[in-house]
């Protein structure tokens, strides 16, 4: 696991131990909180900085 970059661990659906609605607001909380300034990433957290591509405009070969 790539701790440095996963602040919600969304797996634990798969496992069982939690339906997506919980993991949903889970993550609109930390959005929440992250947002107004009251908690940090676990990136900022740790000053663990990675640059993560969401768009890659390259083609795939």
């Amino acid at each position: 696991r790539w701790h440095d970059l996963m602040d919600v661990n969304a797996g634990r659906i798969a496992d069982g131990e939690v339906t997506i609605e919980e993991v949903g607001w889970e993550l609109f909380r930390l959005m929440l909180d992250v947002a107004s300034g009251t908690k940090k990433t676990w990136a900022e957290q740790w000053k663990l900085h990675n640059a993560l591509v969401l768009f890659n405009p390259a083609p795939v070969t």
